[in-house]
């Protein structure tokens, strides 16, 4: 073992332990990242705004003055918002007992019509029993939760205050720096690898520019639509709460399947429990709506707002979706397809042949052509070399693999 490796090993075993040092200090002061990360994402999510208006002669400074005024304004909107749908939720925890006793009732009534059912009696005896297993267990942790959440909004009103305070200029200083930050970020880099950095940077912030703004945009679009159909019903049919149910709407459309099923289920739940007339109609329309809604967002605005979206299959999106929730539950869920595709991003960048088009003809026997004729070039081949051709800065990384290799 030479010098020049026993260097090499020494720096990058500093660097880990820098790493390490550095993850547990971010560990110890967890409660905080939160804050930083929501005013960051909003900051990502005004940049091109920004980038715009300076294209257009505005200096930073000016820029961030006129998208900070707009960002104002809907942030106290939201806050509104969530004070109104605040109370509606304090008279949701008020009158809980009352919907129970009718969801207990209603239950009851089903039973007792499913056992004059012509079934099979250990069939109908399991069925029962789960039910009156489920009827006994979701009311109690339903109405824990809901108080247990109440009691905490209400022992937390100060530091829910000071975050309200915080995040906006937290967001303003993010918009101010968010190039000299990236500027910053990019000199730790080691020069020979600045030019592969800023190109996958490049690509994973467009991606993920793309997603982060195009799921807020669905998520407020659904929540607003959501809102206006159930206050629809609210004059109607006297269904209460609606916009708990919107806002509730708007945060979990992000969570893919599950967020449509849950507003869908709490949407008529709720239209039968507190409408004043008419509650199984008031129901059923508050399930068409939600359903109805969830597929023009999908299939009208979505494509238009996300464009080709992450790029992901279906199956890697599932694949990622059960991994985000063994991982990290509903959190891992919404994170998991934007880091998958990041990761298909630097795939797709070390080894470009990932992204050629397949071949009419078979790898295998293209393979076998190259080694039996020598006149002949196979379709694959030619395109994995036209793919590298086309970034020739991904052999620096790739370089960087062999050399390691070979010192040792």
């Amino acid at each position: 073992m030479n010098k020049s490796l026993d260097a090499v090993i020494l720096r990058y075993v500093g660097y880990g332990l820098l790493f390490l040092l550095a993850a547990y200090g971010l560990f110890l002061v967890r409660g905080v990242l939160p804050i930083f990360g929501v005013a960051l994402l909003f900051a990502y999510a005004l940049e091109p705004i920004l980038r715009r208006l300076e294209m257009r002669g505005y200096t930073r400074g000016g820029a961030v003055f006129y998208v900070f005024l707009v960002f104002l304004l809907l942030f106290a909107i939201m806050l509104a918002l969530f004070a109104s749908a605040w109370q509606q939720l304090r008279d949701l925890a008020l009158n809980l007992p009352t919907y129970q006793a009718q969801g207990a009732a209603l239950v009851d009534q089903n039973l007792a019509r499913f056992e004059q059912l012509r079934l099979p009696s250990n069939l109908k005896k399991s069925v029962i029993e789960a039910v009156t297993d489920l009827q006994n267990r979701l009311p109690a942790n339903f109405s824990l939760v809901l108080r247990n959440g109440v009691s905490w909004v209400l022992g937390s009103l100060g530091s829910i205050g000071i975050t309200m305070i915080v995040v906006p200029i937290l967001t303003l200083y993010f918009m101010l720096e968010m190039n000299p930050l990236r500027a910053r970020l990019l000199m730790i880099v080691p020069p020979s690898y600045r030019r592969d950095v800023t190109e996958i940077g490049t690509s994973i912030n467009e991606l993920l520019g793309r997603y982060v703004r195009g799921q807020m945009i669905v998520c407020s679009l659904f929540g607003a639509l959501c809102t206006v159909s159930f206050h629809a019903l609210f004059f109607l049919y006297g269904m209460d709460y609606p916009l708990v149910l919107g806002l509730i709407a708007g945060l979990i459309y992000i969570v893919p399947y599950i967020g449509m099923g849950t507003i869908a289920i709490a949407a008529g739940a709720t239209g039968y429990f507190t409408a004043d007339s008419a509650p199984v109609t008031c129901a059923i329309l508050a399930v068409i709506s939600c359903v109805l809604l969830n597929l023009v967002i999908d299939y009208g605005i979505s494509p238009r707002v996300l464009g080709r979206g992450v790029g992901l299959h279906p199956l890697l999106v599932i694949f990622a979706l059960l991994s985000g929730a063994q991982i990290g539950g509903v959190l891992g869920m919404i994170l998991a397809v934007p880091a998958f595709a990041s990761l298909r991003v630097v795939a797709i960048y070390l080894f470009p042949q990932l992204a050629a088009p397949i071949p009419q003809t078979p790898p295998e026997s293209a393979i076998g052509k190259v080694v039996t004729s020598g006149n002949s070039t196979s379709e694959i081949v030619q395109q994995t070399q036209s793919a590298e051709a086309e970034s020739p800065s991904r052999s620096t990384m790739l370089s960087w693999f062999r050399r390691a290799k070979t010192r040792l």
